[in-house]
This record gives structure tokens, sequence and C-alpha cells, in this order.
């Protein structure tokens, strides 16, 4: 009876957990290396204290407690444990401040090295690290004691390049960090994260206004302009695309045949391993296309090549005439007419055929790109026309045509 009620109290008697109460002096480093430090207490405290008699320690405590100040001072360098208070027990408190020593750091410059990045591209990374990432960077190291740099840098350098990856999406960073004094410089060494990256470039054209025969003669041209895209992460490409995009405007808008034609030409980007250029080219002046129609369905209208030559009397205004020649029966018609454009994507327009006799008050809505829906009011007859429209690439199209008098078929277009 007398050991089984001695084993307990024995048991109490030997410190089996210790207890941390920090204080950590202002100014507070980032949370990480707040982590670090309470983390080495804990450990330094647990090897000295755990296991051993309680009773024992008391008389010792002070002595404890200089030697966790000790050992966690040599390992933790830049930053002292004053004062520090150690109560032996079952369950062992040990209170402490942690100070840092001066010079602790208070400016903090960011140095990118983007020499992995297109000369084109570096000032959009540029920009978008100074924005995005520099101010992330610069909290993990205020307030950091420069002779901390030595152990705290490298547990930083991972978590600053999370927000460099996160502004700059497919890129990483290599981190180097030092001290001088109250400054501290960190140098951000970007360079390609993923694996996909833009191998080809290639060149669409879409044109209302200038046949795609006389466009297609420019792809190589295009495609120099968007050399810089090669080698760019697939990731950033797409997060990007419309400031990439831009540079290529820029360029069309100072290329001398568009210039010289009156060609205004926009761009757009299909980021992928092969990126497209689709490049909208719009003339000033003239609107000239040249079609062969397929119709296919019961009551389908024949096949037909059409003509189109307009002249812009107005930034939004269209004079044209327009030949269709029917091949299965080598009939032809003209056609006059004029098309405003509402606003950039809506156009109303009316033509007549002169050998048929035949009116038509159309309109067309582009929906996309490459999507857009058609509606006609024929006359006479008053028979209502209705199509969808979707472009399959730069020379083919398609329409799934229905009329009020329940005809429908479907009209493949390809642009010559």
């Amino acid at each position: 009876m007398f050991l089984a009620a001695a084993a307990p109290a024995a048991a109490q008697a030997v410190v089996q957990r210790v207890e941390l109460r920090i204080v950590i002096a202002v100014p507070a480093p980032h949370p990480a290396i707040q982590e670090r430090l309470t983390a080495t207490v804990q450990s330094v405290a647990d090897r000295l204290l755990i296991g051993r008699p309680a009773d024992q320690l008391i008389p010792r405590a002070p002595q404890l407690a200089a030697t966790i100040a000790e050992v966690v001072g040599s390992v933790a360098t830049g930053y002292v444990l004053d004062p520090v208070m150690v109560q032996p027990g079952a369950v062992a408190v040990v209170e402490a401040q942690i100070r840092p020593l001066p010079p602790v750091v208070r400016e903090v410059a960011v140095v990118p090295d983007l020499g992995a990045i297109h000369d084109r591209v570096r000032p959009l990374a540029a920009r978008l690290l100074a924005e995005r990432a520099a101010p992330e960077i610069r909290a993990l190291y205020l307030g950091l004691p420069a002779a901390a740099f030595a152990w705290a840098a490298p547990l930083l350098e991972a978590r600053a390049a999370v927000p460099v990856e996160a502004a700059l999406p497919g890129f990483t960073a290599a981190i180097g960090a030092g001290a001088s004094g109250e400054s501290a410089e960190v140098a951000v060494r970007v360079g390609p994260r993923d694996t996909r990256l833009i191998r080809n470039v290639g060149v669409r054209f879409r044109s209302s206004s200038v046949p795609t025969m006389l466009l297609d003669q420019h792809g190589p041209a295009v495609a120099s302009m968007a050399g810089f895209l090669r080698d760019l992460p697939v990731a950033f490409a797409q997060a990007h695309a419309a400031e990439l995009a831009q540079f290529i405007r820029d360029d069309l808008a100072r290329y001398p045949p568009a210039l010289q034609y009156g060609v205004v030409a926009g761009a757009a980007l299909d980021a992928g391993e092969t990126t497209y250029v689709i490049v909208v080219a719009e003339s000033l002046l003239y609107r000239g296309r040249v079609e062969a129609q397929l119709n296919v369905g019961p009551r389908a209208p024949g096949a037909a090549l059409v003509g189109h030559l307009g002249r812009l009397v107005h930034p939004r205004v269209e004079v044209f005439g327009e030949v269709h020649l029917v091949p299965n029966t080598l009939s032809m018609d003209w056609h006059a007419g004029t098309a405003v454009d509402l606003t950039p994507s809506i156009t109303l327009g009316a033509s007549y055929a002169v050998i048929a006799r035949e009116s038509r008050i159309w309109t067309t809505i582009r929906l996309g790109l490459d999507t857009g829906v058609r509606a006609a009011w024929l006359l006479p007859g008053d028979t209502f026309e209705g199509a969808l429209v979707y472009r399959f690439n730069a020379f083919l199209s398609g329409e799934l045509v229905a009329t009020s008098r329940g005809e429908w078929w479907l009209r493949l277009i390809s642009n010559l």
C-alpha cells in the first residue's frame, strides 16, 4: 500500500510538460520568424526540464533561466531573452521576453533580376512585381535584426517566392537576401516554373473589309512581331493576354502597309504551347470580300459566288455594290446598298437586287469574335430570314438559316 501511494506522488514530482509564456518585443518580426523563435525556446526548455524532478529544479531555477537564454541566443543570433523566469512543477512554466538586437531592418529594397524574360515583356513583369509582389516581400524582412539574417533569410526564401509566383503565373523566383545596418536588399531572380512554354506562334486573320488572300501574305511579318512570346510560360500568357496583345497592336499601328492602305488592325491572343495571334484588320476606306457559298438543304438555294466592294463615305457608313453569280445556271445579279455600323458589334443595312427587283433590309449582330446572328426582311413577299453564324477559321464559316415560310438550310461560306 505504501509503494502504491508513493508511485503517483513521485510521478507528480517529475516535470511532464513545459508551458511557454512568450512576449516578443517591438518591432516584431514576420510571424514565420516568431514561430521559429518560439519553437527554439520550447525545444531548449523541453530538453532542460522534462523528465527531471521538479523539487530538485526549484533551487536551480535562475541557473536554468540563464542557460535557456544563453542557448537560444547562440542559436537564434540577433535576439536575446531578457528577462527569463523558470517555475518548475509537473507543468513547468517558462516566461521570457524576446528582444531584437540592433540594428533592426527598417528599409528593404527588392531588386529583381528579369534576365530570363524577353526584353519586350520585361517592363510588364517589372511592374507586376513592383505592384503585387514587392510589398509582401518587404513585409517578410522588416523588423528583422541584421545579425539574424544568417539563419532567418533561408527560412523566408520559400515564402518570398510565393508572391512572385502569384504576380507572375508560370514563373518562380530564386531569393537571396542580406542586410547592412538598418537596410536590407532582397535579390529576386525570376525564371520559368512551368514546363508548358510557348513553343510556336501562328497567325489568324479576320476581316469583313479586306479579302483573306490579301492578308495572308502579311502572316510572317505578324509572326515576327509576336516573336517575344516564345518561351513565355503559357499560364503567364493566358493571365496577361490583353497586355501582351497590346504590344502587337502597337507594332501593327506602325506597320508600313497598314499605314499605306488605311488599314486598322487589332490583335488578340489564343494562348497555348502553340499560341495564335488573331488579327482583326479593317480598312478605313474600302470594304471588299469574295465568298463562295454552298447551301445544303431540301429547299436550299443554289451555290453562289459573291463579290463585294464598298466605299466608306463616313467612318460608320458604307455604300456598296455586289455581284452574285450562280454557277449552276450561269445567272448573275447586281446588288446596290448601304450599311451603317450602329455600334462596333451591330450593323444595319439595306440593299436592292437589280435583276430580281428584290429589296432587303438586314442587320447583323456580332456576339463574339467568331459568333453572331443575322436577320433580314425581304420585299416583296414579306419574308423574314434569320441565321446563326459561326466562323470555324479564317477561311470557313457556317450559317444555319431559317425563313418565315418554314424553310431552312445550312450555308457554308468560304472566304477567298
